[in-house]
């Protein structure tokens, strides 16, 4: 399965709606599923606790311990081309790091998991394959 940064984010951030992206990260660690993202992933999750910090939502220590946990789950990184991420971004008017998640879902042909509502909103009428974290199949 493929899951987007607002998945892990969730999962870590202590005001977020944990609790569907928590079970997810734990069915990966139990073996249960197997979680995927672009290497994009780790930037966009380090930028969010780098403004996260910076905005006084969380303590800098508490930055330092959601990054080394994260790079402690195991989560597949993977490569995607731009030649995979821009009929996507074209067609479905999304963000180059949207298109990102979606290519490698449509590559690998697996689900891909987000809790971006505005992703979710612009693509699953056409892109089964897209669940909204919380609603889709198994534990999220």
């Amino acid at each position: 399965m493929i899951i987007d940064a607002s998945v892990v984010l969730r999962a870590f951030f202590p005001d977020e709606d944990q609790s569907h992206a928590q079970a997810l990260i734990r069915d990966h660690v139990l073996g249960r599923v197997r979680l995927a993202a672009p290497d994009l992933l780790w930037y966009e999750v380090t930028n969010a606790v780098v403004m996260a910090v910076r905005r006084g939502r969380i303590t800098d220590e508490d930055g330092k311990a959601i990054l080394s946990t994260v790079d402690g789950l195991g989560i597949e990184g993977a490569p995607v081309t731009w030649q995979q991420m821009l009929p996507l971004a074209t067609e479905y008017q999304r963000s180059a790091h949207d298109a990102a998640y979606l290519a490698l879902a449509q590559a690998r042909g697996e689900l891909l998991t987000t809790g971006d509502r505005r992703l979710y909103d612009a693509v699953h009428n056409r892109l089964p394959w897209v669940q909204m974290l919380g609603t889709g199949q198994g534990t999220c």
